[in-house]
């Protein structure tokens, strides 16, 4: 025989067993007499025997696969939280699926579909349809019937009407401190840009921003809280709107880093020096905040700990084990030249 082609058949017949005591011998869920597992064991190391991936899934009732759906895969946030997640799945020998929807929620459905057929062990739902603020009933409804059949976990998202377990950073306390600093420089008249009306990040956001400036007793105007959206051209979009305003503030709190980065390529590309005319602050501490000039100070998402815990309990939820239905991994400030004392 091949060491190669070698099936459980193939050691069940050497060893003058039946294929159920082989099973039974590497699955170890039942007791085979000493004697005979000597002699299968004996087989198995001949022949350096190792189940090809659907042996394994029919015999311990798993894939050892997981799924991950996420909307954008060129948006670092994305990639950087399933890099890590990845990489701890892994060490636990999990294999990954990764299922990039381009921002449909129809192409979610299919992968969701797709995730089912693959017989994979559970799923990471990053983004999509779980950052809208209004769900969706016929999208809860497709979730809670694909979580019937196998354990979701939503990272930074939720659905009204669907019991998922949710792992997600404290992105309220990383505006409060960003919009703290900021205060602690002297500045009085702070912007938040970029975002999207009905995406639960920016909302969290953005209620977080416009609740400590008014706690700290200073006005929030309405022209500088600017949607636009998350990349860097969004960015760019809403910088154009501050250079065109009367009044500018001097230091603006952006959605995310990306948008920062579009910022200050605008502010500087029309004369504006950052931090010396105005500071600006990002969020995520994406790879470029770090070395995009001057170096843009964020707010860290933790990534590995947000990674590590979302799996960790998905395989929890996977080996039938209890595990917290909402985990709040805390977010840190970074401290970069994006930013200083404003001095009128």
């Amino acid at each position: 025989m091949k060491k190669e082609n070698i099936t459980i058949y193939d050691i069940a017949k050497e060893a003058n067993v039946s294929p159920a005591t082989v099973s039974r011998v590497l699955t170890g869920n039942a007791k085979v007499r000493p004697q005979t597992m000597r002699k299968i064991v004996e087989v198995i190391e001949k022949y350096n025997f190792r189940p090809n991936s659907l042996a394994r899934s029919l015999l311990y009732k798993q894939s050892k696969m997981i799924g991950f759906i996420l909307p954008d895969i060129n948006h670092p946030f994305f990639s950087t939280l399933v890099q890590k997640s990845e990489a701890h799945a892994l060490e636990l020998g999990y294999t990954s699926f990764l299922c990039n929807t381009m921002n449909s929620s129809e192409n979610e459905s299919k992968y969701l579909q797709s995730l089912i057929e693959k017989q994979v062990d559970g799923i990471i739902y990053l983004g999509g349809r779980i950052n809208d603020t209004d769900t969706d009933e016929d999208y809860a409804e497709e979730m809670k019937n694909v979580m019937k059949r196998i354990p979701v976990v939503f990272v930074n998202g939720q659905m009204a009407g669907v019991d998922a377990h949710i792992v997600r950073t404290d992105e309220e306390s990383g505006i409060i401190k960003l919009v703290e600093l900021l205060i602690n420089l002297n500045h009085k008249k702070i912007g938040f840009v970029g975002g999207l009306k009905g995406i639960s990040s920016t909302e969290v956001k953005k209620s977080a921003f416009i609740k400590t400036i008014k706690s700290k007793g200073l006005e929030v105007k309405e022209e500088w809280v600017l949607d636009g959206g998350f990349n860097i051209e969004s960015g760019e979009e809403v910088a154009a709107q501050l250079l065109y305003l009367r009044e500018r503030p001097t230091a603006v709190v952006c959605v995310n880093d990306l948008v920062a980065i579009g910022v200050i390529k605008v502010l500087t590309k029309f004369g504006l020096q950052v931090p010396e005319n105005i500071s600006v602050v990002g969020f995520d501490d994406v790879y470029l905040a770090k070395y995009y000039p001057p170096g843009i100070t964020t707010v860290s998402q933790n990534y590995d700990l947000l990674g590590q815990t979302a799996i960790n309990i998905l395989v929890d939820l996977i080996n039938e084990k209890e595990a917290e239905k909402e985990t709040v991994v805390p977010t840190s400030l970074v401290l970069r030249d994006s930013c200083k004392i404003y001095s009128e």
